[in-house]
């Protein structure tokens, strides 16, 4: 073991004064994570979409004016500004001298065509030159028409099982009327935990995690240089272990992982760089041991199976990539039933991420325990195979 942390100590030095390392594990994450958040940062955050429309409401009864005072929450939310219009010149003049972005304009005879169960619309007119906008609105006037529609289908349902006519009367009487409450239904807000990371500490994540695999390169590719610049043979010439050997190489490896990882961490943390919020700290330790042993294991297993440090180098650069795309590091992938969202767990990248997420929202630190098994899975199946292959390969 003492053997092992000396060959370590003199790798880190030869590590340090070239400064490679540093750039792959520290500024080059570092300067990517701040530039994918400047870039792409507002996608992950509603409030930076600068959603700005208006509504001009013709029918002002019951339903329009819930659907004015939906459109209120939301806008105290952050996520859109809404502004009132008496007539529909006044809401195209807006959208001309680009005030608004798009409104919705609600007709006189909304609210009798609901208590009617006729099909009553909400028309969004948009800019041209806005359609993401437009689009979004529309989906807002879209899903406020699905709930007027499980109202109907009640109303409908009701009437039916009690022989009735549907009247304006007869709507206005079931929300007096006990027998029913057998089709009433009241929406009950139940705050839940958000299990996602905001824009910010997203990509500072995931440029944290995917410049790993090259930095702990930097260590398991040393034994490889070795072997190329004949240092090898005086390293078995000596009275150690071959294990002291890998071991050595593996620790210097680990090393650089974290200490690059928990210099982003603390990096990115600071509210004048990147202000990322990364959750617990002892929960988010245990995801950067676990993440940074996956990758020496993943990294080393490459390293058995190369046959000169270029080669390995340029293998490892390939499966880093391909494992970091596929893990979601450089846009978010799918977490449906599809084979893309399966296979996404097939690689560490992901787990970190979700272990991240897990502690998002203030939760403890145990929440980073699932995905902290699956990294350190990942590293005891690829580290124990990678192992037995570099210790056969210096017992040649």
């Amino acid at each position: 073991m003492i053997a092992a942390a000396q060959i370590a100590v003199k790798d880190l030095k030869l590590r340090v004064r070239d400064r490679s390392a540093f750039i792959f594990g520290i500024v080059a994450p570092l300067v990517l994570a701040f530039v994918f958040n400047l870039v792409f940062g507002s996608v992950f955050d509603a409030t930076g979409l600068g959603l700005e429309y208006g509504m001009v409401d013709l029918d002002q009864s019951e339903i329009s004016l819930r659907f004015g005072a939906v459109l209120e929450e939301v806008e105290a939310d952050g996520v859109l500004t809404i502004e009132n219009y008496a007539n529909e010149a006044s809401a195209e003049r807006a959208i001309e001298d680009d005030e608004i972005d798009a409104y919705y304009l609600i007709e006189d005879g909304l609210g009798e065509g609901v208590v009617t169960v006729a099909s009553p619309t909400i028309r969004v007119v948009g800019d041209i030159d806005a359609p993401t906008s437009t689009q979004i609105a529309a989906s807002i006037a879209q899903q406020f028409s699905i709930g007027v529609e499980a109202t109907q289908l009640a109303i409908t349902t009701t009437a039916i099982v009690t022989s009735s006519q549907i009247t304006p009367q007869f709507v206005s009487s079931l929300s007096s009327d006990p027998s029913s409450a057998a089709f009433s239904y009241q929406l009950e807000d139940v705050s839940a935990a958000t299990k996602q990371l905001d824009g910010t500490t997203y990509f500072a994540a995931a440029m944290a995690i995917f410049f790993l695999f090259f930095t702990v390169q930097f260590g398991v590719l040393g034994l490889l240089e070795e072997e190329r610049d004949g240092t090898l043979a005086r390293l078995k010439a000596a009275p150690i272990g071959r294990l002291s050997v890998v071991g050595g190489k593996a620790i210097l490896a680990f090393l650089l992982g974290v200490i690059s990882m928990t210099t982003l961490v603390v990096a990115t943390s600071v509210p004048f760089l990147l202000n990322a919020d990364w959750g617990a700290p002892f929960g988010v330790a245990l995801l950067v041991v676990a993440g940074v042993l996956s990758a020496v294991g993943i990294m080393g297993l490459v390293a058995s199976a190369a046959k000169t440090p270029e080669g390995a180098g340029n293998m490892g650069a390939i499966i880093a990539v391909v494992l970091g795309m596929l893990g979601g590091v450089f846009f978010p992938l799918g977490q449906g039933d599809d084979l893309l969202s399966k296979l996404t767990f097939l690689t560490p990248h992901a787990w970190f991420m979700r272990g991240l997420a897990d502690l998002a929202d203030a939760a403890p630190w145990t929440a980073a325990l699932p995905a902290t098994g699956a990294l350190l899975v990942f590293a005891g199946v690829t580290g124990s195979i990678g192992l037995v292959l570099l210790r056969r390969r210096l017992e040649r």
